[in-house]
């Protein structure tokens, strides 16, 4: 029988084991490198393009910043423009309700029976006169009531006084007050 010696075969297989073992292990080593460099290229080339959009973002955001104050200063500068249009308005509004209020107490005071001698317009308008009696100035108070222009008429006092120029006759002086009103312009007839 012959006999052969299997050893060096199983050695040599060994050996070839293990260099195949060796490649795989320093090939996978290669392949997990080259995977990692890939990643690392990769996500370093999202990175950069996040860091150009936040400079982008950055900057569009200063912008609309600038932007945003001058919006902000135009809207203060309208409300402002509307502030001094509205007291423009009501001061317009005022000087002539200052001449119709003027003109409604002339048209209220009894001619030829009465007359003012002062006249202060405040918050209430106070008016100082006198009279021929007290009839009159019922009447006046009674004219001041009816008009638009007046409300809240008062006698504040009324007292008997006699004038040295009108050789010692007796008349009523009296002081009223009320307030006044600027009654609202008609509104313009609506076309049906």
């Amino acid at each position: 029988m012959i006999r052969i010696n299997l050893l060096p075969v199983r050695a040599a297989r060994k050996k070839e084991n293990i260099r195949r073992q060796v490649s795989i292990f320093f090939l996978t080593i290669v392949f997990l490198l080259t995977v990692m460099g890939y990643l690392t290229m990769s996500l370093n080339a999202k990175i950069s393009e996040m860091n150009s959009k936040i400079e982008t973002a950055q900057k569009e955001l200063k912008k609309y910043k600038a932007i945003n104050k001058k919006v902000k200063k135009l809207k203060n500068d309208l409300a402002r423009l509307r502030k001094k249009k509205d007291i423009i308005e009501k001061l317009r509004a005022n000087r002539t309700a200052q001449v119709q209020m003027m003109d409604a107490l002339t048209q209220v005071v009894v001619p030829g029976k009465m007359w003012l001698t002062s006249l202060e317009a405040k918050e209430k308008i106070k008016t100082v006169g006198i009279a021929m009696d007290n009839e009159t100035i019922a009447d006046f108070m009674t004219r001041l009531e009816g008009s638009p222009y007046f409300r809240d008429v008062d006698l504040i006092a009324a007292k008997q006084v006699i004038l040295k120029k009108d050789k010692g006759r007796k008349f009523k002086q009296f002081t009223i007050t009320c307030k006044s009103v600027v009654p609202k312009p008609p509104k313009p007839p609506t076309k049906p």
